[in-house]
C-alpha cells in the first residue's frame, strides 16, 4: 500500500495526484491522505488557508482508511505503529524532482510538490484526461474565453499576496524585470500577441506590469481561483510566475505549438529550475 499526502493550493495538489496517478499507472494499491488540511496548515499567516480543490476539476480519490491517516488521529493507533502498518515516510528532497520516489513500493509519500513531468512517465495522459474543469458555464467565464481563443492570447500570471509574506523564499525571482524580458521576447516571436493578465491581485499586477492594452482577468478568486487556471490553460502562449499553480495552467494548455516563458527556478536557495518542462523558454530575474 501507498499513501500519497495532498497538502498545500491546487498547484500542489495537481502535482501530488500526478504522483498518486503515477503509483496507480504501475499497479500499486494507492491512496489519498487529506488529513493536513485542517490539522497541519501553517497558521503563521503567510501562507493563505488552503482547501482541498481537486473535486472543482472533477478528481475523485481513493481515500486512505482513517486508521491510518497521518495527521489528526493519534488514538488507537500511533504514528509509530502507523508506519509500521503501512511502511516508511518518503520525502521529495530540495523541492526538486527525487527519482526514488518513483521506486517506492510501500510507505507514506508525503511534504512535496511533486511538481514536474518526470513524475508522472506513466501517467500523463491518464491525468490529462482525468482533468475537467466544473463551473465554466458562467457567462463572464464564457465571454473571457471567447476573447481568449479568439486571438493570440498569452497569459501572464503574477503571483502576489501571499507570496509577498515570504520573500525570502518567494522574493526576487519573478522580478519587473523578469516579466518585461519575457513579453519582450513574447512580442518578438509573436508579433500579435494579445496579453491576458492573471494575478490573486490583478489590480496591482496591472498597474506593476504597465501594458496598457492588457486585459485583467478577474473575479476569480477565493472558491473560484481555479477558473484563473482554466482561462489560463486556454491561452495559446504563457508567462508564469514561480508557482505550481502558474506551472499548470500552462502544462494543460493543449496548443501543440505554444511558448511557455517561465522563471530559472522555483525556489530562492535551492537549485529546482528542473521541474520546468525542457522546452520551456527561460528567462532570468
Amino acid at each position: 500500500m501507498i499513501i500519497v499526502q495532498f497538502s498545500g493550493g491546487l498547484g500542489n495538489q495537481l502535482s501530488q495526484y500526478g504522483l498518486y496517478m503515477e503509483y496507480k499507472a504501475r499497479g500499486y494499491q494507492t491512496y489519498a491522505d487529506l488529513s493536513w488540511y485542517g490539522n497541519a496548515q501553517p497558521k503563521d499567516g503567510k501562507v493563505d488557508t488552503r482547501k482541498l480543490e481537486l473535486p472543482h476539476l472533477g478528481i475523485n480519490l481513493d481515500m486512505c482508511p482513517e486508521k491510518y491517516s497521518y495527521y489528526g488521529h493519534e488514538e488507537g493507533y500511533s504514528r509509530y505503529l502507523r508506519r509500521i502498518m503501512v511502511g516508511p515516510v518518503y520525502f521529495e528532497k530540495d523541492y526538486k524532482f527525487t527519482p526514488e520516489l518513483l521506486n517506492v513500493r510501500r510507505g507514506y509519500v508525503m511534504g512535496g510538490c511533486f511538481l514536474g513531468e518526470q513524475y508522472m512517465p506513466f501517467s500523463e495522459a491518464l491525468v490529462r484526461e482525468s482533468i475537467v474543469f466544473r463551473g465554466t458555464d458562467s457567462d463572464y467565464i464564457r465571454e473571457m474565453e471567447e476573447k481568449i481563443t479568439s486571438c493570440n492570447a498569452v497569459s501572464i500570471h503574477m503571483r502576489l499576496g501571499d507570496y509577498l509574506n515570504n520573500d525570502s523564499l518567494y522574493g526576487r525571482i519573478c522580478t519587473p524585470e523578469y516579466y518585461q524580458r519575457a513579453v519582450n521576447l513574447v512580442k518578438e516571436s509573436v508579433p500579435d500577441a494579445k496579453f491576458f493578465i492573471f494575478s490573486n491581485d490583478v489590480a496591482e499586477a496591472s498597474r506593476m506590469l504597465g501594458l496598457d492594452d492588457a486585459v485583467p482577468v478577474e473575479g476569480n478568486t477565493g472558491d473560484k481561483s481555479y477558473l484563473d487556471m482554466y482561462l489560463m490553460s486556454k491561452c495559446r502562449h504563457n508567462i508564469i510566475a514561480n508557482s505550481t499553480f502558474s506551472w499548470w495552467g500552462a502544462w494543460l494548455n493543449r496548443n501543440k505549438d505554444k511558448k511557455v516563458f517561465c522563471p530559472t527556478t522555483l525556489l530562492n536557495g535551492y537549485d529546482n529550475g528542473s521541474v520546468y518542462c525542457k522546452e520551456w523558454v527561460r528567462v532570468p530575474s
